[in-house]
């Protein structure tokens, strides 16, 4: 029984940070299981721009916009992370 009332008590505090994550999980999965992730020939070609920027552009904000803010998202999160580890001790 101690056993159990220790793990709980661990847990207690976490169980929103979990669910939280598990529901990140779950919205970057159906995510990348719902994207149809086209090839190569389906940017607009441009003989003059071999970049194609304006091309990649146009897809990301138009078809591929929820794609575009979950990784944007991603990368905040992990920008924030990165500076909350950077502070330390001292920082707090």
């Amino acid at each position: 029984m101690q056993i159990i009332t220790s793990v709980y008590r661990f847990f207690r505090p976490r169980i929103l940070g979990m669910v939280i994550a598990l529901l990140f999980l779950a919205i970057v999965l159906v995510s990348v299981i719902g994207t149809s992730w086209p090839a190569i020939d389906q940017l607009p070609q441009n003989l003059d721009d071999q970049s194609n920027i304006k091309g990649i552009g146009l897809l990301i904000f138009t078809e591929f916009v929820v794609p575009f803010e979950i990784l944007s998202i991603v990368l905040l999160s992990a920008m924030v992370g990165a500076i909350y580890i950077a502070k330390g001790e001292a920082g707090r």
